[in-house]
């Protein structure tokens, strides 16, 4: 276990995934340690799919290809490039296994750093082919705790959102994005969380890419965090239902879930990235606590 460390923050990061195990400011954990009762996950990298596939099939250039839910690279033992106290590097390339569920080239890093009170990850995705444009989905899974301490609820806990407006709302029939029905997601005010607010999965945001922060606020002892995205262009909360675990999950998306209407070929799948032969995209967010 990696494990990154400043006067305020300690975070443990496990390679496998490159996911982040534990977040602790000023010595309170923040972060979901996982139930198999509800979701045995804390805070998943998505790549190189978000959500789930029709039938967990694609097809491309004619060949058919099978990926599950959220894609791979949460299963998939990342190498550590670089690490300081306060900050580290991780990396997974393309290989053979890759290539029999995604046929494309791939350099993907995710980075962690620490500064003050704020966790900043940073994901680069890179394309180092010298000919084929890639099709990629990126997500940021995190599972929170609520309530954070014994004085407090999940229900008293407060997620807002600023810019306060009314939102665009992508609603999931089953697994799948159904997006020829946006809704109305009200978020001028604050929202009371509840665990069947979650009955229908996750609530998801559509930003249109503007800049955005999330925070969830505990009314009892006044602790929380706020989840800064800078481009994202959807925002996802989610917690389990019916099986209710005491977490809510954050989660910035560059991708969505296959639309009721896809058609199976990923050049035509809802929300995909396009990333040019030689390119890097870089996408990131950041997680402030107190």
């Amino acid at each position: 276990m990696i494990e990154l460390k400043n006067e305020q923050l300690k975070v443990q990061i496990n390679p496998l995934g490159a996911e982040v195990h534990s977040v602790q400011y000023q010595g309170r954990e923040y972060l979901w340690q996982g139930d198999s009762a509800s979701w045995g996950r804390q805070a998943p990298n998505l790549f190189p799919i978000v959500g789930r596939l029709k039938d967990n099939v694609y097809r491309y250039k004619e060949q058919e290809y099978t990926l599950t839910q959220h894609g791979f690279a949460r299963d998939m033992e990342f190498t550590v490039l670089s690490q300081t106290a306060t900050q580290v590097c991780l990396q997974l390339q393309s290989n053979s296994t890759t290539r029999q569920r995604y046929p494309f080239e791939f350099d993907f890093r995710v980075t962690y750093q620490l500064q003050a009170r704020q966790l900043q990850v940073r994901y680069a995705v890179k394309n180092p082919s010298e000919k084929a444009t890639m099709l990629y989905s990126l997500g940021a899974h995190p599972g929170f705790r609520v309530p954070l301490t014994t004085s407090g609820e999940f229900e008293t806990t407060y997620v807002s959102v600023s810019p306060a407006q009314v939102y665009g709302q992508v609603h999931l029939v089953g697994p799948h994005s159904d997006l020829a029905h946006l809704d109305r997601l009200d978020f001028t005010k604050a929202m009371a969380l509840r665990h069947d607010l979650f009955v229908n999965d996750a609530l998801i945001l559509a930003t249109a890419g503007q800049p955005t922060t999330i925070t969830l606020t505990e009314q009892a002892s006044g602790h929380g965090l706020q989840v800064i995205n800078h481009d994202a262009p959807y925002v996802a909360l989610w917690s389990a239902y019916p099986a209710q675990g005491d977490f809510v999950c954050v989660e910035s998306w560059w991708g969505l879930a296959d639309s009721l209407t896809s058609d199976g070929q990923l050049v035509n799948k809802a929300a995909i990235l396009r990333l040019a032969p030689g390119l890097t995209n870089h996408h990131q967010y950041e997680v402030a606590f107190f």
